[in-house]
C-alpha cells in the first residue's frame, strides 16, 4: 500500500509554467495543511531528496506529469481532454530521491484546482475555511494511502455558480469595511469561495458596481480569468457590460449617446456593446444576450404590444451576434452565450397565436436558454419536447434571495434544502444541464443553501437521488465539516437538529412576510408549535455557544447561531405580537406580560445583529443590515414593527375560561355567558384537554371546579389565579364502552360560574381508516392506504418536504400522465357522514412546466369517474405575476378544491398522477356547513390507526 505522510518532511512542487491561478491555489492548500498539521510544507527542487512530495499540474502543461506519464507511473488518458476532471493518485518512488508522492493531475485549470482543494477536504478542511473562518480540527500523524486514489468524472452541470445581487446595504458595506469597495481584493475572496465549493461561474454585483471598471479597471476580470472563474453578467446586462456602466458613461457628448433605447440610440448602444465585448474578449466568459430597460425594467412602455417587443428583441439579438462575430470569433458557436428568459422575456420567447415568439429563431441557435424560477424557489417553464434538443442547451436562474415581486427576502438565508432538491433535480431531468446560477444576494448566511446547490450541480448522482432524505444526509455531512472540530458529537447532533428546525420554520413563512396575523395565536396549537420550536432553538444555541472556544466563535456565530437565533427570535416575536393583540382584545391581564416579552424580542433582534457584526473583530460587519421586519409592500418601504397592546384590568376580579387551542371563552357571568361543549375527546387519540382559567383583572380570584362525573379527572380542582392557570382535563378511555357526556363547572368564587359539557368516546377505531371529527377529515399525503404504479410511473414519498414535513410526487418527473389510460395512484380510506363535503388538495406551490396556463390534478371518489381540476385559477391570464402566484408564494401552498358527496361509513379517495410538477402534501374534507377555526397551516391530521408492518403489531398514529 502506497502511503504519504503529512509531516515536517512534506514538500510541494512548483512549476512556473503552471497556470498562475493554480499556483495560487496550491499556496492556499499549503496553508490548509499547516492549519491541520502545524507543519509548513517546503518547496521541492528537482533532484533533491524528499520523503513526501505533492506533485500537481495540468495535463500537457507540466513537466512533472509528463515525466511520470512517460515512465508509466500514471495514466493521464482518463483525464486528457475532459472538462474539469482530475486524477488523484498516491504512488511510491515517482522519481529519483523521492519516496512517496501524491500526484494531482487536472484536465484543465479548474480540474487541477478542484484536485488541490480535494486534498484540503480529505484533511478535514472546510470550503468555508477562509470565508467563515472555519478552523479545522488539529491532527497528528496525518497520512493518505492509495485507498483515496480516484479519477473524477465531469461535473453534472457545465457552468455552476452564483449571483451577488441586491448587495446594498449588506454586502456593499461589508466590502467597503474590509476591502475599500467591491474591487479585485474583495473578489479574490469570492473566487476562492466559489472554487472551493466546486463552482466555476459568477454573475458579479451590479446594483451600484461595475465589475470591469472597479477592480480598479479590469483587475477583477483579469483575476477571475487567472483563477479560472468564468464570468458572465445577469439577465439584463448584455455584452459583458454591467447594468450601471451606461449611467456612468452616457451624456449629451458621450460616444454612447444619452438614451438607453435601441430604437432612438441604435448607434450609441451598439458601440457601447462592441466596446464591452472588445474589452473583455481576452477572458473566459459566457456572454449575455438580449436587452431590458434601465435598472432591470421593461424594454418598452406598458402600452407596447407583444409583437413590438419581440421584433425589437429579435433585432437586438442579431446585432449582438454580429458584434460577437466581428470582435471575438467568426465561428460564433465557439463563444458561450446565454439569454435569460426572466420576467416578461419568457413571454417574448414563446409568443402567442398572433405574435411568433423567439423560439426557434436562428439568432438563438447555440445560445443557452436560461430558464428561471418564480422568484421564490419553484421553477417556471421547463424544456418541452419541441425544444428539448435545442443547440446550446438550457440553464436555470434560481433564487435564494430576491429584491422584487412577490416579496423581497434579503436578510438571513431562508433556503430549505428539500425544496432545492425537488425543484433542481426535476429541472436536471428535463435537460437543464448547461448553466445553474443562484441569486444569493449578499452571500452571508446563505452558505448552507449555496453549498448544497453547487454540490448538487457538481455531482447530481451523489446529491440528487430520488429521495428527499438525501438532504438529511447532506446536512449531516455539512454540519460535520463545519463544526466537527469545535464540538463533540452530542453538540454536533444538536446543531443538525437546530438547522432543520429553523429552516423548516422558514419553509412555512419567510422572515420578511411574517406578521401578527399569519399564525392564529391559539387554533390547532400552530402558534404553540412555532413558539416551542423557537424556544428550543434559542435555548440550545445559547447553551452550545458557551461551549465554543473563541477561535471557533466566528464560524459558530455566522453559520449557526446568528441565522438560527435570528430566525427563532423573529418568529417568537410575531407569535407574541399575535397573542398580545388577541389577549388584549379579550382583556386578559396576560397581554401586558406578553407585551414586555415582545419588547424583549425587538431588542434581541438588534442584539443578535450586533453579535454577528462584532464577532471575529467585526469580520461580518455590514452583513446584518438588510431590513427584515413587517413588510407590507413587496419591499421594505413602509414596513411595520409589531404593535404593542396594553390593557387596563377590570375593576373587579374577572374570570375567563377557554380551551388552550380556542379563542372562544366563557366568563361565568350571569347574563351574557354561553356554556360550551367540548368534543375533542370524541377523537380516538385524544384523552385529555388543556384549558386555561384566566384573569381579566389585576385583582386575583379564587376558583373551584365541580363535577358529578367520576370519569372526568382534573389536574387541579381549586386555586387562585392572578394571570392564568393551566388545568388538564383527562379521561381514562379504557373504561369507556360507548360515547358518553358529562358536565363540570368552574366557579369564580363570589363572581360567577362557567358551565362545560364534555363528550368522549372509546379509543377503538378501524385500522387504516381516517376518522372524521369536528366536521373534517385531514390526511397527510404520505399516509395513503394503497399505492399502485403503472407502466409509465409511480408515486414516491418525499420526506422531509413542505410545510408539514412530507409529501408525495409522481415519478418520473418529466412524464405527463394526463393522457395515459392507466395512471399511477394512491388511495386513502376515511369515515364520513352522508352528504356534501368540500374537498381541498394542499399542494406545493409549484408552477406549470409549460408556458400554457394549465397544471392538472386528478382524483376519484368511491370508484366514481375520475375528475380533473386545473390548479391554475385564471388560465386566461399569465400565471407569473398573477394574484394566485403571489398568494401561493406568500403562503408556500397551492390549494385546489372541489365539492363532492360522501357516503355514510367508509369512503375511498384516489389521487392520480397527472401534470408534471405536482406535489401533494395534504387532503382535507370539510362537511358542508362546517366552518373550521381560522388558521395558517390548517387543522391537525385526523386520527388513523396504522399497522406497524415491521413488527406486525397495530400502532396508533398520534396526531395531536
Amino acid at each position: 500500500m502506497s502511503k504519504l505522510s503529512f509531516d515536517n518532511r512534506l514538500m510541494f512542487t512548483y512549476e512556473s509554467k503552471s497556470f498562475p491561478g493554480v499556483n495560487k491555489v496550491a499556496a492556499l492548500v499549503r496553508q490548509d495543511i499547516y492549519l491541520v498539521t502545524g507543519f509548513h510544507a517546503g518547496e521541492y527542487t528537482k533532484g533533491c531528496k524528499c520523503r513526501n512530495l505533492i506533485i500537481y499540474g495540468t495535463v500537457d502543461k507540466s513537466d512533472y506529469l509528463k515525466e511520470l506519464e512517460d515512465k508509466g507511473l500514471i495514466d493521464l488518458e482518463k483525464v486528457r481532454g475532459k472538462w474539469e476532471v482530475y486524477s488523484f493518485q498516491v504512488i511510491d518512488a515517482p522519481m529519483e530521491g523521492v519516496d512517496h508522492a501524491l500526484v494531482i493531475a487536472g484536465s484543465d485549470k479548474r480540474g487541477t484546482i478542484y484536485g488541490l482543494f480535494h486534498l484540503s477536504e480529505l484533511l478535514g478542511v472546510s470550503p468555508l475555511v477562509n470565508w467563515n473562518h472555519v478552523v479545522p480540527k488539529k491532527k497528528k500523524n496525518v497520512s493518505l494511502s492509495d485507498e483515496v486514489n480516484t479519477v473524477t468524472k465531469e461535473p453534472s452541470v457545465r457552468y455552476r455558480g452564483f449571483f451577488i445581487n441586491d448587495e446594498w446595504p449588506a454586502f456593499g458595506n461589508w466590502a467597503m469595511e474590509h476591502f475599500g469597495g467591491i474591487n479585485a481584493k474583495c473578489y479574490e475572496r469570492i473566487f476562492e469561495l466559489l472554487l472551493r465549493l466546486k463552482g466555476n461561474y459568477l454573475w458579479p454585483a451590479m446594483w451600484n458596481s461595475n465589475f470591469s471598471m472597479d477592480g480598479p479597471g479590469l483587475e477583477s476580470a483579469r483575476l477571475a480569468d487567472e483563477y479560472g472563474v468564468v464570468m458572465s453578467t445577469s439577465h439584463h446586462e448584455p455584452c459583458m457590460r454591467s447594468g450601471e456602466e451606461y449611467r456612468l458613461l452616457r451624456g449629451e457628448n458621450s460616444i454612447y449617446g444619452d438614451d438607453w433605447s435601441f430604437i432612438n440610440n441604435r448607434e450609441g448602444i451598439t458601440r457601447f456593446w462592441r466596446d464591452g465585448l472588445l474589452r473583455n474578449k481576452a477572458f473566459e466568459n459566457v456572454i449575455t444576450l438580449g436587452m431590458r430597460g434601465e435598472r432591470d425594467s421593461k424594454i418598452l412602455s406598458e402600452d407596447a404590444g407583444l409583437k413590438e417587443n419581440i421584433d425589437l428583441l429579435r433585432d437586438v439579438l442579431k446585432t449582438q451576434n454580429d458584434l460577437i462575430r466581428e470582435t471575438i470569433d467568426q465561428d460564433i458557436d465557439k463563444i458561450p452565450r446565454q439569454i435569460v428568459l426572466f420576467s416578461e422575456v419568457e413571454e417574448f420567447f414563446y409568443g402567442d397565436d398572433k405574435a411568433k415568439g423567439l423560439m426557434g429563431d436562428p439568432e438563438l441557435e447555440g445560445v443557452t436558454l436560461m430558464l428561471s424560477d418564480n422568484n421564490v424557489g419553484y421553477t417556471r417553464t421547463l424544456p418541452s419536447k419541441e425544444i428539448a434538443d435545442h443547440k446550446g442547451g438550457f440553464g436555470m436562474y434560481y433564487h435564494m434571495d430576491m429584491h422584487g415581486g412577490p416579496y423581497s427576502y434579503k436578510w438571513i438565508g431562508s433556503t430549505y434544502l428539500p425544496r432545492v432538491w425537488e425543484q433542481m433535480t426535476a429541472a436536471y431531468e428535463f435537460g437543464v444541464r448547461q448553466i445553474w446560477v443562484v441569486n444569493v444576494g449578499d452571500i452571508g448566511t446563505q452558505e448552507l443553501g449555496l453549498s448544497y446547490f453547487l454540490d448538487l450541480a457538481y455531482d447530481i448522482d451523489r446529491w440528487g437521488k430520488a429521495d428527499a432524505a438525501i438532504t438529511e444526509e447532506y446536512v449531516n455531512n455539512w454540519a460535520e465539516r463545519q463544526f466537527g472540530g469545535m464540538l463533540p458529537l452530542s453538540g454536533r447532533n444538536k446543531i443538525k437538529k437546530i438547522i432543520w428546525d429553523y429552516t423548516s420554520l422558514l419553509e412555512k413563512r419567510r422572515h420578511e412576510i411574517m406578521n401578527a396575523c399569519v399564525y392564529h395565536p391559539l387554533h390547532f396549537g400552530e402558534a404553540d408549535q412555532v413558539l416551542s420550536v423557537s424556544a428550543e432553538i434559542l435555548k440550545e444555541a445559547e447553551a452550545l455557544k458557551k461551549r465554543v472556544d473563541e477561535e471557533d466563535m466566528s464560524a459558530f456565530v455566522s453559520l449557526l447561531y446568528y441565522p438560527a437565533c435570528g430566525t427563532a427570535n423573529l418568529m417568537k416575536m410575531w407569535i407574541l405580537a399575535g397573542r398580545n393583540k388577541l389577549f388584549a382584545h379579550q382583556n386578559r391581564i396576560e397581554a401586558n406580560i406578553i407585551a414586555d416579552e415582545l419588547d424583549a424580542c425587538v431588542r434581541r433582534d438588534s442584539e443578535l445583529i450586533d453579535e454577528y457584526e462584532t464577532v471575529d473583530d467585526g469580520y461580518y460587519k455590514g452583513f446584518g443590515r438588510s431590513e427584515h421586519i413587517g413588510f407590507v409592500n413587496w419591499n421594505e418601504e413602509d414596513n411595520k414593527y409589531p404593535i404593542k397592546h396594553l390593557i387596563y384590568g377590570a375593576n373587579s376580579p374577572r374570570m375567563l375560561v377557554a380551551r388552550a387551542d380556542d379563542e372562544n371563552y366563557m366568563t361565568g357571568l350571569e347574563w351574557n355567558d354561553r356554556p360550551q361543549t367540548w368534543s375533542n375527546m370524541l377523537r380516538p387519540d385524544v384523552d385529555s384537554i388543556d384549558f386555561d382559567i384566566i384573569s381579566g383583572s389585576d385583582k386575583p380570584f379564587k376558583y373551584k371546579i365541580h363535577t358529578d362525573c367520576g370519569w372526568l379527572i382534573f389536574s387541579r380542582t381549586e386555586g387562585e389565579v392572578s394571570v392564568r392557570e393551566r388545568v388538564i382535563l383527562s379521561v381514562d378511555k379504557s373504561l369507556l364502552t360507548d360515547k358518553i357526556s358529562g358536565t363540570f363547572e368552574v366557579e369564580c368564587i363570589g363572581f360567577g360560574t362557567a358551565h362545560v359539557t364534555v363528550l368522549a368516546a372509546p379509543k377503538a377505531a378501524p385500522e387504516g381508516v381516517f376518522i372524521e371529527s369536528d366536521g373534517y377529515i385531514c390526511m397527510e399525503a404520505e399516509h395513503f392506504a394503497d399505492r399502485q404504479g403503472s407502466s409509465k410511473g409511480h408515486f414516491e414519498v418525499l420526506r422531509p418536504y413542505g410545510r408539514t414535513g412530507s409529501a408525495i410526487k409522481a415519478f418520473p418527473v418529466t412524464h405527463d400522465f394526463t393522457g395515459d389510460k392507466k395512471r399511477p395512484f394512491v388511495s386513502y380510506r376515511f369515515m364520513a357522514d352522508e352528504g356534501e363535503y368540500n374537498l381541498t388538495f394542499d399542494l406545493a406551490p409549484t408552477t406549470p412546466v409549460t408556458f400554457k396556463e394549465g397544471q392538472y390534478i386528478s382524483f376519484s371518489l368511491n370508484g366514481g369517474k375520475m375528475q380533473t381540476l386545473n390548479t391554475v385559477k385564471e388560465p386566461d391570464e399569465p400565471f407569473f405575476s398573477s394574484r394566485q402566484w403571489r398568494q401561493e408564494a406568500l403562503e408556500s401552498v397551492k390549494r385546489t378544491s372541489a365539492t363532492v358527496k360522501c357516503k355514510k361509513g367508509e369512503n375511498e379517495v384516489k389521487f392520480y398522477g397527472a401534470s408534471p410538477g405536482i406535489v401533494l402534501e395534504r387532503i382535507l374534507f370539510v362537511r358542508s356547513g362546517t366552518k373550521l377555526p381560522e388558521s395558517y397551516l390548517g387543522p391537525r391530521e385526523s386520527y388513523i390507526r396504522l399497522e406497524d408492518v415491521s413488527s406486525g403489531e397495530n400502532q396508533e398514529e398520534e396526531n395531536e
